[in-house]
């Protein structure tokens, strides 16, 4: 298909900025009521009121836009962790700390109820990661993620929340094992998952192993 055709099949006069967000929109309508398996470029394209060839002039292929979409998703997610882990630590005594901590955690598994299908697709779509080009996205993605955790750590450790001798990057794995643990759980049945109740229960468990030693 060539440059023009390609470019024809957009809104007349939209930007290509706004023709990419119309896909986004539409594959998730799609990708959610779908799954990622059974969705379809054309479908997608038929949700957004366009052609499947204005989709390939955004994204190569499904699988790239699912990526560009799961890249989305986690940036809005975790753009603001930084700050409010900064808020959660500054204020309070050691147990109000770990209580703001605990807090953060419980609204990071709260998003598994609010936003059901991601947690779905998200795992759907990482069955695919014998694809060398799924299996790059998602390195960096949790590469991002384990680069948070370990902001995380070291920030605990300065709140004197954490036992410093202990290793950043054990601790980084752990908790994003923790979160990814908890979202499988959540998949599986989500009925029994409680996030207040199963904060409050690991809150006494997590700062008995990783606080400082007296």
């Amino acid at each position: 298909m060539s440059l023009c055709d390609r470019l024809g099949n957009a809104a007349a006069g939209e930007a290509p900025s706004d023709t990419r967000e119309r896909i986004m929109a539409a594959a998730v309508a799609v990708f959610s009521g779908k799954g990622f398996q059974r969705a379809s470029l054309d479908e997608i394209a038929a949700e957004a009121g366009l052609t499947k060839g204005a989709i390939y002039w955004h994204f190569r292929s499904k699988n790239d836009l699912f990526s560009a979409l799961l890249e989305d998703r986690f940036q809005r997610h975790t753009a603001p962790f930084s700050a409010e882990l900064a808020l959660a630590l500054g204020n309070g005594d050691t147990a109000q700390r770990q209580q703001a901590v605990a807090m953060l955690m419980r609204d990071i598994l709260r998003r598994f109820q609010d936003d059901a299908n991601w947690p779905r697709l998200f795992l759907e779509f990482l069955s695919q990661s014998r694809d060398p080009d799924i299996a790059a996205r998602m390195r960096q993605l949790i590469e991002h993620g384990r680069g948070l955790a370990r902001q995380m750590v070291e920030q605990m450790k300065q709140a004197g929340l954490t036992d410093p001798a202990l290793d950043t990057d054990m601790l980084a794995v752990f908790w994003c094992a923790l979160i990814d643990g908890f979202m499988m759980a959540w998949v599986v049945k989500p009925e029994t998952f409680a996030a207040d109740a199963l904060v409050e229960g690991l809150v006494g468990m997590l700062w008995s192993g990783m606080a400082p030693r007296s």
